[in-house]
């Protein structure tokens, strides 16, 4: 007679508790959880969603996903933080949708590309590829924009007239120093 009322209680689930058990357990939250939640056991919530619930999605840890792919898990985090894939955390620990797996290599792809040229950037690079950070590292100001040089100048010429002693000192050292260069090739040293 019991187990007549229980299935009896089970069928009798307005369809939203349903569909909230279901968002719920989607989220994370564990049969127990949720019938604390509901005020039933987790044996009858695992029945009602057995019979209600299209499809279980399973969840990943973070550490899992990133051994799974051979990604590091600071790449997963940069994801996270950056709010570009929203994983759970129902416990201490973050878990992501077999979906969300699929969708990390094109996202870490697109994450990777280089800032100048748009190609893949090696791994330990942050901003640019090999060959853009080596021509960042010899041309600095070649690589700036239009708007970019018209703020440098301007910031110069302000400190400029802020700082005349110390620029006249630089100019000077930069002339001296110009000067000597050209007189080395001018005069090359001739052993003996």
């Amino acid at each position: 007679m019991k187990k007549t009322l229980e299935h009896a209680r089970i069928n009798r689930i307005s369809p939203a508790t349903v569909e909230l058990l279901i968002h719920e357990r989607n989220k994370g939250k564990s049969l127990r959880r949720l019938g604390q939640m509901f005020g039933i056991s987790h044996e009858q919530v695992r029945q009602i969603l057995a019979k209600h619930s299209p499809t279980r999605v399973t969840f990943l840890a973070e550490r899992t996903v990133a051994v799974k792919l051979g990604y590091p898990v600071t790449w997963l985090i940069k994801l996270r933080k950056e709010g570009i894939i929203n994983p759970t955390k129902p416990g201490g620990h973050w878990l992501y949708s077999e979906e969300q797996v699929r969708q990390i290599p094109s996202l870490i792809t697109e994450m990777r590309r280089c800032d100048r040229c748009g190609e893949l950037r090696p791994q330990g690079y942050h901003r640019f590829c090999r060959e853009c950070s080596q021509y960042r590292k010899k041309h600095h100001y070649r690589i700036l924009s239009p708007e970019e040089k018209a703020k440098h100048r301007e910031k110069s010429l302000a400190w400029r007239k802020a700082n005349p002693e110390k620029w006249e000192k630089i100019s000077s050292r930069a002339q001296r120093k110009d000067r000597g260069k050209r007189e080395l090739f001018r005069y090359p040293k001739i052993p003996i």
